[in-house]
């Protein structure tokens, strides 16, 4: 409804401009000089009004929200190119499509996708294979959670990578290599994200194949029962 406000604002912007280039041809100055003062005033009036049109229409009619897990993964692989372009990063992508919403809000989601990369980019070699994968599936609620129903939906992310072993905990005492101390930053990393998860009601499985080739850092979360909006940006 509210897509033909730029559009009128757009003409009303193409007649100021015309009708400056017509009193620029009148010989009368002041005359000239008083008509675009009038046009201008009208125009920009118009102009106020259609701004706060626009800004009712978009507080009162928010837009629902989809797909803000996968839109995420998107936003934060963007912002990484630089750094799996530097490891040679084999990337692949598989995202469940129509994916549900979740009950984290953005930015925390937003810290853990960011986090998790971090991790598995900081813990590569080069010319690794680096990956996310979204799903949503159904699992029996305990019973003090069971009040709609046996089953709740939860929502899976996870990342996977390659040329990876599981973290080892290191001693706290003595000496350490320059490798061990960036595996103990990458573990603190790591429980920063399993806490920020725990405080959002989700949970963090970190899981390696029996080769120690393959390491996989999943995050699960409840999907939201609510129906969900934001409302667009003025920009």
């Amino acid at each position: 409804m509210a897509g033909w406000i730029p559009y009128v604002k757009r003409r009303l912007e193409s007649i100021q401009k015309l009708s400056q280039l017509s009193l620029d041809k009148l010989r009368d100055k002041e005359l000239a000089e008083f008509l675009h003062r009038r046009i201008a005033k009208h125009i920009g009036e118009s102009g106020l009004l259609l701004d706060s049109l626009l800004n009712y229409f978009r507080v009162t009619a928010p837009i629902k929200k989809r797909e803000t897990v996968n839109i995420l993964i998107g936003e934060v692989l963007e912002k990484s190119q630089a750094q799996l372009n530097e490891k040679d990063v084999k990337l692949f992508k598989k995202l469940e499509k129509d994916l549900p919403e979740i009950i984290v809000s953005e930015e925390p989601l937003r810290f853990l996708l960011k986090s998790i990369l971090q991790y598995g980019v900081a813990s590569m070699p080069l010319h690794e294979t680096l990956g996310f994968s979204t799903r949503s599936f159904f699992q029996e609620l305990p019973p003090e959670q069971a009040l709609f129903g046996k089953e709740g939906q939860y929502v899976e992310i996870t990342l996977f990578f390659t040329g990876c072993k599981k973290p080892v905990e290191h001693p706290k005492e003595g000496t350490k290599s320059k490798a061990v101390q960036k595996e103990d930053s990458l573990n603190l990393l790591l429980k920063m994200v399993n806490e920020m998860a725990r405080r959002n009601r989700g949970v963090m499985k970190l899981q390696g194949d029996e080769k120690e080739t393959k390491l996989s850092i999943s995050l699960e979360f409840p999907v939201e029962r609510r129906r969900t909006f934001y409302h667009p940006s003025n920009n």
